[in-house]
């Protein structure tokens, strides 16, 4: 049955705005809802890292947070006194394999607005102060019933795929009964965001505070602003911590009331929680619907958009270029794991404060067990994929299969002049230093999976240290269209045998 929409994402925040913009881009025909009219005008997420505007620059849009954010020194662990205790210093210029600094603070409204803008030039149809009121499952597609909420009117339509990006009170996790996982931290903690009236003094880099008397965590936001997080203390209520004065008194060692304007503050249970599973037949969850952090990490966006770009590539491989319907169950078994261990790591963050703190407190700052040390700022590293569409389904130091391939770029100095990935396409992509001679059947299948072959040139390698480095250990890399590795020939592994194992993962 041909239905009135290919997918349904239901949430219009970051993740359900990047989903929808990345199906309408490979002209899926998608609708986006939301029960909001406009985009919320208070921050929330602050923090996008080298990978996120990895992921935007294929939409062109890296601009949005380019010219919207801040980057920023370090991240430090300190002592009452505000003495480091540990952390990273972030080197100015310092650009990953990915092209891009590793973090940037940003102001989401501004962000947030322009990516809206991008949704409704897009051709994604839009229905805002729209709610979803039931899913009704027709055999292989849904019935989607939604009601106008300023009229009241309900209407109906046919959809083949659902996208849960409607956060964490989720209203497709509700009807479609997901399950959620507690993962063992729930606290109260105050967030104050201010707008300074005088030039910036405060540090650029974050810091989570120590402070035996009160644990909190500081955040250089994108200028003018700037963001505390206080822990509640035992007693404390919500309306003890949202009184002008209290805030004022608790911003007090760094600021006067005069230098700046509270813009938003509000109490908020920092979870950790997953979904027991992120799919349900043909509905999926995505972002704070899935998995919910404390924010100690900043990567509570970026696990959106990164499931945001793996469920989309896959969706547009089925929908628009008829891979076989198991490929969407990869989504699931790839995000999981690496949304885990965000949250996990976010958990432990907060963890190894409370720590240092009852540390501080007895002036035994050296008896902070060094395996919470280690979860700290400088741990951070996210995992390959673990298991999935990966050669033999799961990850490999040696073919580097579940490990993100570099961006190619063009430096000038210690300048990056372009950043290349376009190259590389928007699908599968065969990269070599020569080109791969192929057999029939693997030309018919490449064409298939309508699948790129480049070979990077020698002033592409010179330019790009990363990808030079990769291309040093294994001649050829499949990479999938979310630039993760499929696999890479070596002297145990052959086009041949990746080429065999390909079709295999993907069911042709």
């Amino acid at each position: 049955m041909k239905t009135d929409y290919d997918v349904t994402v239901v949430g219009l925040g970051p993740a359900g705005t990047l989903t929808s913009l990345l199906l309408s881009d490979s002209s899926v025909n998608v609708i986006g809802i939301d029960k909001e009219k406009d985009i919320y005008n208070l921050p929330r997420a602050v923090t996008i890292d080298d990978e996120g505007l990895r992921i935007l620059q294929r939409l062109n849009l890296e601009h949005i947070y380019l010219d919207n954010a801040t980057t920023i020194e370090g991240a430090h662990f300190l002592d009452d006194k505000f003495n480091k205790l540990s952390g990273i210093d972030i080197p100015s210029g310092h650009l990953t394999s990915n092209g891009w600094v590793p973090t940037m603070m940003f102001h989401q409204p501004y962000t947030d607005s322009l990516l809206r803008e991008e949704l409704l030039k897009s051709t994604c149809s839009v229905k805002l102060e729209t709610e979803l009121v039931d899913l009704i499952p027709k055999g292989n597609h849904y019935i989607a019933k939604t009601q106008n909420l300023t009229n009241g009117v309900e209407k109906c339509f046919s959809t083949q795929y659902v996208v849960g990006a409607d956060g964490a009170s989720s209203k497709v996790r509700n009807i479609m009964k997901f399950d959620q996982e507690d993962l063992d931290y729930d606290k109260n903690w105050l967030v104050v965001d201010v707008k300074l009236n005088v030039e910036n003094t405060l540090p650029r880099f974050a810091a989570q505070i120590c402070d035996p008397k009160r644990i909190c965590t500081y955040i250089p936001s994108h200028l003018p602003f700037r963001r505390w997080e206080f822990i509640l203390l035992e007693g404390e209520s919500k309306d003890d911590m949202l009184d002008k004065n209290k805030i004022q008194e608790l911003i007090s060692p760094w600021l006067k009331p005069e230098e700046y304007d509270i813009i938003r503050a509000a109490v908020y249970r920092f979870h950790s929680l997953m979904a027991k599973n992120f799919r349900k037949d043909n509905c999926f969850l995505i972002g704070d619907a899935a998995h919910q952090s404390p924010p100690f990490m900043g990567q509570g966006m970026m696990s959106g958009y990164r499931d945001a770009l793996n469920l989309s590539w896959k969706l547009i491989s089925v929908i628009k270029d008829s891979f076989p319907l198991t490929v969407l169950g990869s989504f699931e078994e790839e995000r999981k794991p690496h949304s885990r261990f965000v949250v996990d790591g976010s958990a432990a963050i907060g963890k190894l404060m409370t720590a240092y703190a009852d540390a501080v407190e007895r002036n035994q700052s050296s008896d902070v067990p060094q395996e919470l040390i280690d979860r700290g700022y400088g741990s951070f590293t996210l995992p390959p994929l673990k298991n999935g569409i990966l050669y033999k389904g799961k990850s490999d130091r040696a073919s580097m299969a579940g490990s993100i391939f570099p961006q190619p770029l063009r430096m000038e100095g210690m300048e990056c002049s372009e950043r290349l990935d376009a190259l590389l396409g928007k699908g599968f992509c065969i990269v070599s230093k020569k080109e791969v001679d192929l057999k029939t059947e693997q030309k018919d299948f490449y064409q298939k999976i309508r699948s790129k072959f480049v070979v990077l040139e020698e002033g592409i390698l010179n330019n790009s240290p990363s990808v030079k480095e990769v291309m040093k250990k294994n001649d050829v890399y499949i990479l999938r269209p979310d630039r993760h590795i499929f696999g890479s020939t070596s002297d145990k592994i052959t086009f041949d045998d990746l080429t065999e194992d390909l079709k295999q993962r993907l069911n042709f």
